[in-house]
């Protein structure tokens, strides 16, 4: 398998951080118990630094667009396209406000990452068991409510090329019931630095986050209520689109100055 330095220096960091931090959940647990919302601005803070150290380890660079348009007097659920998984990462630095992820549940289960994803609010979905993701979808309410933002990926698996895979309907069940504006986001670039290099490589360059204009779903009418996933998949395609070809150039103009140096 093809590896590079870069990466053997961002697991190497990884597994530091996760070891020497185990100290840091009891704290939390202890604050959360009657400050939920100071717990996950501590967490958020702290795996925020973590990703931005693997960001500049890797020397990727965040293009970020839109960011005024995110509410920051009120939690929202972001829906986003999935490309990479370093989308999580990049949504995590550059949203500006606490956010938990709507995340798979087998990654609970990796040793040390799923007390961190528990501490900064994050949900395990089990999509097999109807029981296990309607659990799931209440606790997102309930985080919401609390005052932390979540982030969804509709899609349900990583979507490569510039097509998304389809947005389904319940998984903005969560906005619905926590009654949350909807922020539309469209990540553009991520798999370049990961996915589609050969082996498990991390490469540098540019990556891309557009951050749309939040919307209420009870002011939609009732066409776009009944189909809310494709109404916001157009949202998100649309920021995609409108994007992308400026993404390609800052990773194009990226390869020109290094091919100078």
């Amino acid at each position: 398998m093809k590896i590079n330095l870069r990466t053997i220096l961002c697991v190497l960091f990884v597994a530091l951080f996760l070891i020497l931090s185990m100290p840091l959940h009891l704290v939390l647990w202890l604050i959360g118990r009657k400050k939920p919302m100071t717990k996950y601005r501590a967490a958020h803070k702290v795996i925020r630094w973590a990703f931005r150290t693997v960001f500049w380890i890797c020397d990727i660079r965040c293009n970020v667009i839109g960011a005024e348009n995110v509410p920051t007097d009120t939690p929202v659920l972001f829906v986003s396209n999935h490309r990479s998984n370093l989308d999580i990462l990049l949504i995590q630095t550059t949203a500006g406000i606490p956010v938990g992820f709507v995340s798979k549940t087998e990654l609970k289960k990796v040793p040390l990452l799923g007390f961190w994803m528990s501490d900064i609010g994050c949900i395990f979905l089990d999509r097999m068991n109807i029981k296990s993701a309607v659990k799931s979808i209440t606790e997102g309410v309930e985080h919401i409510q609390t005052g932390c933002s979540m982030v969804i990926c509709p899609e349900g698996t990583r979507s490569h090329g510039d097509e998304m895979n389809e947005f389904k309907d319940g998984s903005l069940k969560m906005a619905v019931k926590a009654k949350a504006p909807v922020v539309p986001v469209a990540v553009i670039g991520t798999d370049d630095h990961l996915e589609n290099n050969p082996g498990f490589r991390l490469t540098k360059g540019y990556m891309t986050v557009v951050f749309g204009r939040p919307f209420d779903i009870a002011e939609l009418d009732a066409e776009q209520k009944k189909h809310l996933g494709a109404y916001t998949q157009s949202l998100v395609k649309e920021l995609y689109d409108a994007h992308k070809a400026e993404q390609d150039a800052l990773m194009e103009n990226g390869k020109k100055k290094e091919g100078t140096l």
